[in-house]
């Protein structure tokens, strides 16, 4: 048969007649086995329907167990159910037509307008029309026959009609019945409901009030065996069988001449029945419970959510060729390896295709008795074998090519590496496999950044690519080295940082000095096979060690606010490594790859990863109280900077008080002031920063890690100086208090002066007073709340956003269109730009690419 482009799925309702033809069997027995424990004939688990049980074969098809589809069944209600989840469109057919003659409640002129509406609706940008009507929108035509009161065809009079959800009519006070509504949708016309967005040649509105209902075969609803060796049957079997018991009541009920009153009784727990068969949270109707207390999970339910079919099963699967465990960290590995036990290894499988050209490589994997070695051999007909030492000779001589072999993971094979929550493209990789020891996978601490991981317990997946397509994409596309800038503004994001910025920032000070043995072992970690120059004494200079892990070759400059960094032909001339050219968003890197490419520059972390640790633990960075603790001298200048703060904040009440304040442009006078009183105090807190670092010794610990940038000057300031300005996460000073205009009952009501308002003059060395102490934890206690409530909703709306854009593609003339050919932008992202391939940097004129 040959292949057709789908170009468009039309939806309808079932009719009796389609069901009745779809239907293998009439089910009319409201049980499941009988005592010998076999299926019942007409009950809902009949063998024509399907079979679950090994031994037992399909009467439909003759399959068994694991070749059966499944057929469906149907049951043959006494009375007429209406469809709960269509009780909004059965609505709205009653309100747009006449209750006698049943026409649209329109007259000629209206209709033929209408009619011209829709038309122009469906006509598409060729002008060709659509033969669908379901794109017009209901609402207008709802709007138009509110306020019609007598039909214009008949003239009858219309009684006021209710729709109370999810399955109650009333006209006027009476309360229309299911074979009602039914006998009055039947007579509505093929052209009216054309009018009404549905096509008569699709589906006929009476389908939605139900004599006839469509059972689902037995493998969408198995049955299981307990411990027991009781059979526990699934929801929707209990739930049919529900409907057929009271089925049975209702006829014999009717049979039997029992008054209206017990008939529509019945009739009333029939529909509730039908109601949660389909959908067990219906807003207005209990839930179906198990005598547990557990709601039934029915149709809708299997659906819809996060763990319904279309979320759970469809959009994202459970996989083979996976494995997951807790990672941790390993500085010696390359940034774009990742370490995996032996353990799991040995469980996973690479595809080893067998060619003419790889034959003998095959046979003598395939003979291998130590790690990696086959687990199992692929036929050509698709069977698999798994080779155990009775089968592996034979194997050994049948084998040719056109046969896979499923070796173990060993070093260098290609995986992908995830962790959730996967915020964006980023959060999976492609790593090289190490295999190794322990039982967690580790990761070199540069490549944490994509995934947002830390090493507290937190869980990573691995995936292995099973085809040669899926290797070649991984390899060259997804490797970590691929993934250094940020798709969101090309900074780089895998860096070496906190520790390894630390050590660098030591071994390249101008007095730093090395022994011949410390050289040759950094170098040595590093794989660099020769010596710096010798320096006096025959010492060697950090900065010659660090100039030997750079590319040969390369050029770079860079000014910063405190210092001149220079290379020159790949040796390091001026300056100390600090996070400006380590951290996040640094252009050292950006010029490597410029003229070096992406393997130079991963070579180079990884190398600089290893180098920058041991620097670290050769030098030793150790923090103690003593580093935290200022001169008389410096809490002399706090105490006066507190007090200056103090005066000129008082000065500016005193201004606004006295209508001397001048309001800052687009803010009103109170508004300015606040901004003017937090810029006071901003400045305070940066002015202690500065001068806690100018009376601070360079080889003070907290400081070298302030100037390397693990860590800030304002946080050491925190420490040592004072916490200053606390501000909740909506920003500002604190002001929100308790039945009183204050935020503490420690301060005088109305007051906005500093203290009054979250500014800490104490510091955590010295502790902070009570007061200080809650206008800190509010800040803290802001946060964790917005974090908590932002969370899911930012989620929520990334899902949307997925979901909405996931057709969305750049096409070669640089436009963005779906799959219907629409531009969703002209040029990809306003300038047809892409983050992670262009280059920004600082000319003489200004800032260019």
């Amino acid at each position: 048969m040959q292949a057709e482009i789908i170009n468009n799925i039309k939806f309808g309702i079932f009719s009796p007649e389609q069901i009745k033809k779809l239907s293998v069997a009439k089910l009319t027995v409201p049980d499941t086995y009988n005592e010998d424990g076999y299926p019942i004939d007409g009950g809902l688990l009949d063998q024509r329907l399907g079979v679950i049980d090994p031994g037992l074969v399909c009467k439909t098809c003759g399959g068994r167990n694991k070749n059966c589809p499944g057929h469906f069944g149907h049951i043959e209600l006494v009375r007429p159910a209406i469809h709960s989840e269509f009780g909004k469109i059965i609505n709205m057919l009653l309100q747009a037509t006449c209750q006698k003659c049943h026409r649209i409640l329109l007259n000629n002129d209206q209709i033929a307008s209408f009619k011209s509406e829709i038309d122009a609706e469906l006509t598409t940008e060729s002008g060709a029309k659509e033969n669908s009507a379901d794109s017009h929108s209901e609402a207008a035509l709802l709007k138009k026959v509110k306020s019609i009161k007598k039909c214009p065809h008949c003239e009858a009079v219309q009684e006021k009609l209710k729709y109370s959800m999810p399955t109650y009519f009333y006209m006027g006070e009476r309360r229309l019945k299911p074979d009602e509504i039914r006998d009055m949708l039947m007579k509505i016309s093929d052209s009216d409901l054309l009018l009404l967005g549905i096509d008569p040649r699709t589906s006929r509105p009476e389908g939605l009030i139900l004599d006839t209902l469509l059972v689902p075969p037995v493998g969408v609803r198995p049955s299981i065996t307990l411990e027991t060796g009781e059979r526990s049957e699934d929801d929707l079997t209990h739930k049919l069988v529900d409907i057929m018991r009271i089925n049975q009541r209702l006829e014999q009920n009717i049979n039997a001449g029992a008054p209206q009153i017990i008939i529509d009784d019945l009739w009333e727990l029939l529909q509730y029945h039908v109601t949660t068969y389909f959908n067990n949270e219906t807003s207005g109707i209990p839930p179906a419970r198990h005598r547990s207390g557990r709601a039934l999970k029915t149709i809708a339910q299997r659906l819809k959510g996060k763990e319904g079919r279309f979320r759970y099963n469809l959009s994202g699967k459970r996989v083979n060729y996976s494995a997951r465990t807790v990672i941790s960290v390993d500085p010696f590995i390359d940034i774009d390896e990742v370490g995996i036990p032996r353990s799991i290894a040995e469980k996973m499988t690479v595809p080893f295709y067998v060619t003419e050209w790889n034959f003998e490589a095959a046979k003598a994997l395939l003979e291998r008795t130590e790690y990696p070695v086959v687990v199992n051999v692929i036929m050509p007909d698709g069977k698999r074998k798994r080779i155990l030492e009775t089968n592996k000779e034979d194997l050994v001589k049948e084998l040719k090519a056109g046969y896979i072999l499923e070796r173990q993971l060993q070093d260098g094979d290609i995986t992908l590496f995830n962790r959730q929550p996967s915020l964006h493209r980023i959060s999976i990789m492609a790593h090289r496999a190490r295999i190794m020891g322990g039982k967690t996978f580790r990761i070199n601490y540069c490549s944490t950044t994509p995934y947002n991981a830390d090493f507290d317990g937190d869980e990573m997946n691995l995936h292995i690519p099973q085809t040669l397509e899926a290797q070649a994409e991984a390899r060259y596309l997804m490797l970590v080295a691929e993934q250094i800038f940020s798709p969101k503004n090309g900074d780089a994001v895998i860096t070496n940082g906190e520790d390894g910025v630390v050590g660098f920032h030591l071994l390249t000070q101008d007095d730093a000095l090395l022994t011949k043995d410390e050289v040759a072992y950094l170098l040595g970690i590093a794989g660099v096979r020769e010596m710096p120059k010798e320096a006096k004494g025959g010492m060697y200079r950090g900065k010659d060690v660090f100039s030997l892990l750079l590319p040969k070759g390369l050029n770079y400059e860079l000014t910063t606010k405190k210092e001149h960094f220079v290379i020159k032909n790949g040796q390091l001339i001026e300056g100390t490594v600090t996070k400006a050219i380590f951290g996040q968003g640094n252009t050292m890197f950006v010029k490597i790859v410029s003229d070096f490419g992406f393997e130079a520059l991963r070579k180079f972390l990884s190398n600089a990863s290893r180098v920058a640790d041991a620097c670290a633990t050769f030098y030793g960075v150790s923090i103690g109280v003593k580093d935290y603790l200022t001169s008389e001298e410096v809490t002399r200048q706090k105490e006066k900077l507190i007090a200056d703060t103090d005066t000129k904040v008082h000065d500016l009440i005193i201004s606004y008080k006295n209508g001397k304040l001048e309001p800052l442009l687009g803010y009103t006078l109170r508004q300015s002031l606040e901004r003017m009183i937090t810029a006071e105090l901003d400045m305070a807190r940066e002015s202690a920063g500065n001068m806690l670092a100018s009376h601070t010794d360079k080889k003070n610990s907290a400081m070298l890690m302030s100037i390397s940038g693990k860590g800030n000057i304002v946080q050491f300031a925190q420490m040592s100086m004072f916490l200053g300005q606390q501000a909740p996460m909506s920003g500002g000073r604190i002001k929100r208090g308790y039945y009183t205009k204050r935020v503490v009952p420690h301060v005088e009501p109305k007051s906005i002066l500093p203290r009054a308002r979250g500014f800490v003059t104490s510091n955590f060395s010295a502790g902070l007073t009570p007061v200080e102490m809650m206008m800190h934890a509010i800040g803290a206690r802001s946060s964790v709340i917005h974090k908590g409530l932002l969370t899911p909703k930012s989620g929520y709306l990334q899902r949307r956003l997925a979901n909405a854009m996931q057709d969305y593609c750049v096409y070669s003339d640089g436009s963005v269109r779906d799959v219907s050919n629409n531009i969703i932008q002209t040029v990809y992202g306003g300038d047809g730009v892409e983050p992670t391939r262009v280059r920004f940097a600082k000319t003489e004129l200004g800032e260019g690419d």
